[in-house]
């Protein structure tokens, strides 16, 4: 679920045609063509954190190198 704030307590926008509106300055929803019009928008702030996706595991590659040596001579 996706919450905004405007700065404007009754802030208008489209979405596929269809009329949107903030409500004493809130909106929440979820869904997705609603939330890419509002993030693109400049007076909106998403107020909840974003749906974070998993983060990648490290490499066990770059964890097992070794640390090079310098050769003896």
């Amino acid at each position: 679920m996706a919450k905004y704030t405007s700065r404007f307590v009754e802030l208008g926008f489209y979405v596929n045609e269809t009329r949107r509106q903030f409500n004493g300055g809130r909106y929440v929803t979820e869904d997705p063509k609603e939330i890419t019009v509002l993030d693109a928008l400049v007076d909106v702030e998403r107020v909840d954190e974003p749906e974070k996706s998993e983060p990648k595991p490290e490499e066990p590659e770059a964890a097992a190198k070794p640390a090079r040596k310098s050769s003896a001579k």
